[in-house]
């Protein structure tokens, strides 16, 4: 595929029997490269988004930093760079991807008894080297209000690999009293792991010194969302509807296990009722792996990609929502 169709926006026809859906370009993830690690002019990996209050909060894979930008400024301001931890990733993309933490999801924790509204980013899991995840308290209006903390998320994650030893967590959302993980599939493990976690015990575990809580219990189910020209389709991230249930992101990626990239067929969105059962379903333009989704306060869809290429920069995309023919 060449580098104008895998970064810019290609018209095309509906595939493999699934309506189409257009998203609007909104920028693409363009930075300072004196603020950037590596010196590099973009982020080139966003695979997680949340926007919580005044703010819109990203992770990218092959980085160890939150980014941020202002709601207000999400159009044109200057994105932020946090770092989560200390030291650098090396340039070289292999050495990297055999180093980075794998940051794929983020999403806030309501407060509780005892415990603030916090900002979570969270590892894969798909090597030991990526079971960690970072903790920050939020404020009213979303802002951090404290420093990002460590979180060895290594037990967990062996209690998830019981059920999907290809574990590759790549998504999550607070449902009610319970964590909702996602495993993503992939041809070695062609069915989503869906994990189901009380949350009140991943608070707990969440803000142990030195992981001394319990690991908490945890439901399991396998999701088969299909497979797209042959591909199974891979769960890339998960948010809350407002009718209670969620939103799924998927891709169809040509990768034989949880650790290699490869080509991809598409992505997808799709609405599920709270029993995970899906209602809706629909193929988004373009050839763009969507890695983050999340709804602003007034209803709109807004997505992040990641186009496995450090030279490609992510792109920030809007739907309004809902979008034509949506029976979800």
């Amino acid at each position: 595929m060449s580098r104008s169709d895998r970064s810019g926006h290609t018209p095309q026809e509906p595939q493999f029997g699934l309506a189409m859906v257009a998203t609007t370009l909104v920028r693409r993830l363009e930075v300072d490269p004196a603020s950037h690690p590596r010196g590099q002019p973009h982020i080139s990996s966003a695979s997680g988004l949340a926007i919580i209050g005044d703010w819109f909060y990203f992770v990218a894979d092959d980085e160890n930093h939150l980014i941020t930008v202002p709601t207000d400024d999400v159009e044109a301001g200057a994105f932020q760079m946090l770092p989560l931890g200390a030291g650098r990733l090396p340039t070289d993309d292999g050495e990297r991807k055999r180093r980075k933490k794998d940051l794929e999801l983020v999403f806030d924790v309501p407060a509780s008894a005892g415990a603030p509204r916090m900002l979570v980013a969270w590892g894969s899991g798909s090597r030991p080297s990526r079971d960690a995840g970072y903790v920050m308290a939020l404020a009213p209006d979303g802002s951090l209000e404290s420093s990002p903390r460590r979180v060895c998320l290594a037990p967990l994650h062996e209690l998830l690999r019981r059920h999907t030893p290809e574990l590759n967590i790549e998504a999550g959302l607070v449902v009610g009293d319970e964590l909702h993980l996602f495993s993503r599939a992939s041809a070695k493990a062609p069915s989503n792991g869906w994990f189901r976690i009380d949350l009140d015990a991943v608070i707990a575990f969440l803000l142990a010194d030195g992981g001394t809580s319990q690991v908490p219990a945890v439901r399991f189910a396998e999701l088969d969302l299909g497979r797209m020209g042959g591909v199974p389709l891979g769960i890339s991230d998960a948010t809350a509807r407002t009718d209670g249930g969620w939103l799924l992101s998927a891709s169809a990626e040509h990768t034989s296990d949880a650790y290699d990239d490869g080509r991809v067929e598409g992505s997808v969105l799709l609405a599920c009722a709270q029993d995970g059962s899906i209602t809706w379903r629909a193929q988004l333009d373009g050839h763009h792996k969507v890695e983050g989704i999340a709804f602003d306060g007034r209803g709109a869809l807004w997505m992040t990609t990641d186009d496995d290429a450090s030279d490609v920069p992510s792109q920030l995309r809007r739907l309004a929502w809902p979008p034509s023919g949506f029976a979800g």
